[in-house]
């Protein structure tokens, strides 16, 4: 295919979804008021699907076999609420081809209602949330048959993962299932295709029913500075002076400031600039943890922003334990949760969660939706110089929302060296970028600044330089 013709194809899909997507870039494949974007397959959509009242349901009775949507998808984050009867059974089909079994030709998450005494007998892999057939929920997640629960499918490449009513019970590789069932079910091998919702002789509800694609690859992530290295007076003064030199904000922010958290945001917003995230944490004790009570006040006042709480984590790892650390974190995202927010764990050198790995095995424990990542490069060089960065951020892809990055010197210990500015140091930039871009990244990327000494601006200034580089054809 032609780049120009590739051109106009994804020109021709950004307008067809524009009418969709909200600022967020999250598309509302069901709008509440009739089945337009869907259409009925093996049947008369008409006779069993209907809309009411914002909520799209089946009666389960003769007509369309599934409903689809008219476009394919790839690599997306779909969420939906859904409700079933008693005995309840439907499911949600990704990846689907218009011809075929949508569960053998495609992949169906199953929907089902998981007590109902008919269904006593049905296999694990046959449970809400399983991927039919092929592959076992690793728990039981779902609310009582008659109440709205909710569903959340991520799909990039062949990394599936799969939430009931906020917990996590799926996280695999489809292309692994594939090599011990893909005969049996050929949908495993798929990479696109439709999402639909199954006719399976029951009713069932849903609503809410809203995708995000995700880009694999995207050319330049946002860069933000982080805040130890905006040494100017004012928030105003830091805003203007990252927006002039061609930052997309800043992040890492300090709890404490002269100026309240809400002028702060204010003056970014007015400069057209983000507050990307607050670094906050706390320390492990025995049998517990402490951390600064305005941390909370932070994240309340945070409501409505998307600013992400980087959490860093204190601890002994010869006195405390994962169970400890998984605590706060949970007590943390519940809060962040409240007000609508991510969480990220921050390795952070010296500290209980130090490694990448220590970031992904905690935040897999910790099982909540609203906690990820971050990949630190200076503390990643520290700590685990010899470890393979293409092989944990690979690791790390599903839950990597955030990276930072500085200028480095590899084989060095010296934090001097390690962190500099963007221009300085022998360590390949490009190098991470192509790795973050193979595994689907597409989250910010902060630049590290603690104690790079001389002229705050002039350091800015040399490390936009040195990034806007990296990007030049």
């Amino acid at each position: 295919m032609s780049n120009i013709l590739t051109i106009l194809l994804l020109t021709l899909l950004s307008l067809t979804l524009s009418s969709a997507k909200n600022e967020a870039g999250i598309i509302d494949l069901f709008n509440g008021k009739d089945l337009d974007g869907w259409e009925g397959i093996g049947g008369d959509a008409s006779k069993n699907w209907e809309v009411k009242d914002g909520t799209l349901s089946c009666t389960g009775g003769k007509g369309a076999q599934w409903i689809a949507t008219k476009q394919e998808f790839s690599d997306f984050d779909l969420s939906m609420d859904f409700n079933l009867p008693e005995n309840g059974n439907s499911g949600i089909f990704i990846r689907a081809p218009k011809e075929g079994i949508p569960y053998v030709d495609g992949i169906e998450i199953q929907l089902l209602d998981d007590a109902g005494e008919k269904w006593k007998n049905l296999k694990p892999n046959q449970f809400t949330g399983a991927i039919y057939a092929a592959l076992a929920p690793s728990h039981r997640a779902t609310k009582a048959a008659g109440e709205w629960q909710s569903i959340r499918i991520t799909c990039v490449g062949p990394k599936c993962m799969v939430w009931v009513n906020g917990q996590q019970i799926i996280d695999t590789k489809l292309d692994d299932l594939a090599k011990v069932h893909g005969k049996r079910i050929p949908g495993l091998h798929r990479t696109i295709g439709r999402i639909g919702m199954q006719n399976h002789g029951d009713s069932v509800y849903f609503k809410n029913i809203k995708l995000t694609i995700i880009e694999k690859v995207k050319t330049r992530p946002l860069l933000f500075a982080f805040h130890n290295g905006v040494h100017f007076n004012t928030a105003n003064e830091k805003a203007t002076t990252l927006k002039e030199l061609g930052y997309d904000g800043i992040g890492s922010a300090y709890l404490k400031s002269k100026e309240p958290i809400k002028e702060r945001l204010s003056s970014f917003k007015k400069n057209g600039l983000k507050v990307f995230s607050f670094y906050v944490g706390g320390k492990l004790k025995k049998d517990g943890h402490n951390y600064d009570p305005e941390i909370s006040e932070l994240i309340r006042e945070l409501k409505g922003t998307d600013t992400v709480i980087e959490l860093y984590v204190q601890g002994d790892k010869n006195n405390n334990t994962d169970k400890e650390a998984v605590n706060f974190v949970r007590e943390i995202a519940d809060q962040a949760k409240e007000s609508g927010l991510k969480v990220v764990l921050y390795p952070h050198a010296g500290f209980y969660i130090d490694r990448i790995g220590d970031a992904v095995r905690i935040a897999k424990k910790a099982n909540q939706e609203n906690v990820g990542v971050m990949f630190n490069l200076c503390h990643f060089l520290q700590v685990e110089p010899k470890s393979n960065m293409k092989e944990a951020i690979e690791n790390a892809a599903p839950y990597l929302w955030q990276v930072s990055i500085s200028g480095a010197e590899e084989g060095s210990r010296s934090w001097q060296q390690l962190i500099q500015t963007l221009d300085r140091g022998n360590f390949d930039q490009s190098k991470l970028m192509n790795l973050l871009k193979g595994v689907g990244f597409n989250g910010p990327v902060g630049l590290q600044c603690y104690a790079i000494k001389g002229d705050s601006r002039e350091n800015l200034k040399r490390s936009i330089n040195a990034w806007n580089k990296i990007w030049i054809p």
